[in-house]
């Protein structure tokens, strides 16, 4: 057998220790609850597909922007604007906007969002009302009441955790790779 003549120099323990690695990406659910994946892949996707929907959760919006190289000068684009792309589109505009620079291997925080439940409203029907059942009505949004954030990477790569633990929804992580605006992935 070949790889008896392959590995023929080495001991019989060192052949029994030995495996084939296996290379496969796994399904897009656990790539992006395990290994992550690009947010240009993300932003690219098709989210009404079975596969993207199953795994995506609910809420969260993923957007590429448009970078302008300036030759000899570096390159300039807009974080975003008030009445065009997605945060038009979904009737979010931050209240505040901020900055961070991070040192490599650092993180820059754990933290939970509360969400805003409605007088006299369980979490799980208001949940499935707003994310399941009618997930286009952006007007229902309590967007003044809760934190919600609109992140861009300006320069390096980070890398995003989110995980979903809203009640009645089914908990999932997503776990991607956003390249700065130094790095122009798709």
């Amino acid at each position: 057998m070949a790889d008896e003549k392959l590995w023929a120099g080495l001991s019989e323990e060192g052949r029994d220790a030995l495996g084939t690695r296996d290379y496969t990406a796994g399904s897009l659910g656990e790539q992006l609850a395990e290994h992550g994946v690009e947010a240009g892949k993300l932003a690219a996707m098709d989210r009404a597909s079975v596969e993207v929907r199953d795994v995506w959760i609910p809420g969260v919006e993923i957007f590429s922007r448009t970078i302008y190289p300036q030759r000899h000068r570096g390159s300039f684009g807009e974080f975003a604007r008030r009445d065009e792309g997605v945060l038009a589109k979904i009737g979010l505009w931050p209240k505040q906007w901020a900055g961070a620079r991070m040192f490599p291997q650092t993180a820059k925080g754990f933290h939970i969002h509360p969400p805003s439940i409605p007088q006299g409203t369980k979490a799980e029907p208001w949940f499935r009302r707003l994310l399941v059942e009618d997930p286009e009505n952006y007007a229902l949004r309590p967007y003044a009441d809760e934190q919600w954030d609109v992140m861009f990477c300006v320069q390096g790569v980070a890398e995003m955790i989110l995980r979903d633990l809203r009640a009645g929804m089914k908990t999932r992580t997503m776990r991607l790779w956003i390249d700065g605006d130094n790095h122009r992935s798709g």
